[in-house]
């Protein structure tokens, strides 16, 4: 399965089949979107670092599919929402205590993954830039740009088994 249908098939299982995008090269991204977008680490311990604090998980809601857990959720630093998520979770790739962990829904996977001392490695695959009126979610402060970026990323294990697939869009952000 190609990119384009990768991400067309994940946003059409949690219901953002409609969502308008672009890819764009890394390099294309504005600061300091580039910086928390454009690298091989997990999201969480780069949105801590960035925000000065623990990275909390809202889960919004976990839409059906019978391939795998999928979940919507928000990244917070305390109050402050600093990632929306589509995230589909390939549990039978994971030992049973941190399925068990992940299914709890507490923790981001990222938290989850770096505490399990499970090897991984996280491969993005691109970067998005959304017409901030397309995806003006509630959720993110006004965006005070025309667009919002995020990235496609895949988590694998050691093997290069599949773990996780996940988009991840950043509210707007001054350098």
């Amino acid at each position: 399965m190609d990119r384009e249908k990768e991400i067309r098939d994940l946003l059409i299982g949690g219901g953002l089949g409609d969502l308008v995008f672009t890819w764009v090269e890394g390099c294309e991204l504005p600061a300091p979107q580039r910086e928390l977008l454009c690298h091989s680490r997990d999201m969480t311990s780069t949105l801590a670092d960035y925000h000065g604090g623990p990275v909390d998980l809202e889960i919004v809601q976990e839409p059906a599919d019978d391939r795998a857990y999928v979940r919507e959720v928000l990244l917070k630093v305390g109050e402050k929402v600093v990632e929306y998520g589509l995230i589909r979770i390939y549990l039978e790739s994971f030992p049973p205590d941190l399925r068990t962990q992940i299914l709890a829904g507490k923790r981001p996977l990222g938290a989850l993954l770096n505490e399990s001392g499970l090897p991984y490695t996280s491969e993005p695959s691109g970067f998005l830039k959304i017409p901030s009126e397309l995806f003006s979610a509630d959720f993110f402060p006004p965006a005070n740009s025309n667009f919002l970026f995020g990235r496609y990323n895949t988590l694998l294990d050691e093997s290069g088994g599949k773990l996780a697939r996940i988009l991840e869009i950043l509210p707007f952000e001054k350098s």
